[in-house]
């Protein structure tokens, strides 16, 4: 019985060897890189379903992996202890946007780095990859001249209705596909969707006009820039 007292005794003062110092710079110094990362973040959205919360996700994660990193220390049982504690995890959000997952792959960096007291990289790894997470952004790098959109339109029940509007779409759009088309209202309609390639001079007021000349005032709809849309 004493021998197991001793035990629980010497476990309680393995926090004994970390002072409040270390642990105030290291969490203090997570959750002030990480609002830069959630701030870089922030400004480089482009979607059109921003989440605050992932904001302060990615803030609080920092801090977590930080006092994880603190925990585990070196010691190896605490590190398998807490893989299986964690491995019952389950994250079922599906993720919209690859920049997402980068973003907390980099707050998990910077409180690892804080964990393990390399303030130097996290402060580093942070200056270094929002610079370039807003250069990138500023500079649209990846995105070619050409803006995408996304055409819905409803017209009569009519034979050969895949070359109706080509004529009328050339003129606006570079190129375009028919993607899709189905019938509503019972039967008596359809419903065209097509993806347009347009330059940046295009005018949907102009293509929507001129469409509805030719499914006789029908439903019209013009999604643009499919690129950004997460919804």
């Amino acid at each position: 019985m004493n021998n197991f007292m001793n035990d629980i005794s010497n476990f309680s003062h393995l926090g004994n060897v970390l002072t409040v110092s270390q642990i105030s710079v290291c969490l203090g110094l997570s959750f002030l890189l990480s609002l830069v990362v959630a701030k870089t973040y922030q400004i480089t959205y482009r979607g059109v379903s921003f989440s605050p919360a992932f904001m302060h996700t990615l803030v609080i994660c920092a801090m977590v992996i930080g006092a994880v990193m603190l925990i585990i220390g070196s010691n190896i049982a605490r590190a398998f202890s807490l893989v299986g504690a964690l491995s019952i995890i389950r994250f079922r959000n599906a993720v919209k946007d690859p920049r997402d997952v980068a973003y907390i792959f980099l707050v998990m960096g910077i409180g690892m780095a804080c964990g393990t007291g390399f303030y130097n990289i996290a402060i580093a790894l942070t200056v270094i990859t929002c610079f370039a997470a807003i250069f990138l952004s500023f500079v649209r790098f990846g995105e070619h001249g050409l803006t995408e959109k996304i055409l819905r339109i409803q017209i009569p029940l009519t034979s050969n209705f895949e070359h109706i509007f080509d004529d009328t779409l050339k003129n606006h759009a570079e190129s375009f596909t028919l993607v899709s088309a189905e019938t509503t209202k019972m039967g008596t309609e359809l419903e065209l969707t097509f993806t347009l390639k347009v330059p940046k001079r295009f005018s949907a007021e102009k293509l929507m006009e001129e469409l509805s000349k030719l499914n006789e005032n029908l439903k019209v709809q013009i999604v643009g820039s499919n690129h950004v849309l997460d919804l």
